[in-house]
Order: C-alpha cells, then structure tokens, then sequence
C-alpha cells in the first residue's frame, strides 16, 4: 500500500465516527485495507472510502473492500 493513499488509523476513525479498535479489527478480518508502517497503522484511502459508503458496521462476508460487490459504490 503507497503512503500517499493511507490514511493514519486514529483519523480513519474520525472520518467513520468509530473507534481505531472497531477499524483495527476490521483490518485484522480482512473487511479493510490496512498496514503498519513504524508501528503505526494505515488505512488504505479507497478502503475507508468504500467503508464510508457501506458503514463502519459492516461485516466481513458482506463486507466492504476486496469484499465488496456493490457495483454501484465505486469499490475496487
């Protein structure tokens, strides 16, 4: 994931109006595009875009991200 399109967990959170655990776990179940950089975690942009589209409560098997099959949201 480029640096340029991430986005730090803790604003991630801000943006969904969530927690950096809710999101963190999200990461860990593969429902979001994440990775930690120097022991800090990142968003994946397009992810936490789609996530705004869907929630922040979504659930993994229908989930957001590689998950996604909405062909309306612009998921990738």
């Amino acid at each position: 994931m480029e640096l340029t399109a991430a986005v730090p967990i803790m604003e991630a959170a801000q943006e969904l109006n969530t927690t950096h655990l809710k999101l963190l776990m999200l990461v860990k179940q593969g429902g979001l595009k994440g990775e930690m950089v120097d022991g800090e975690w990142f968003i994946d942009r397009d992810s936490l875009e789609c996530c705004k589209v869907h929630g922040a409560d979504i659930k993994v098997e229908s989930g957001c991200a590689t998950y996604c099959k909405a062909s309306s949201c612009g998921c990738k």
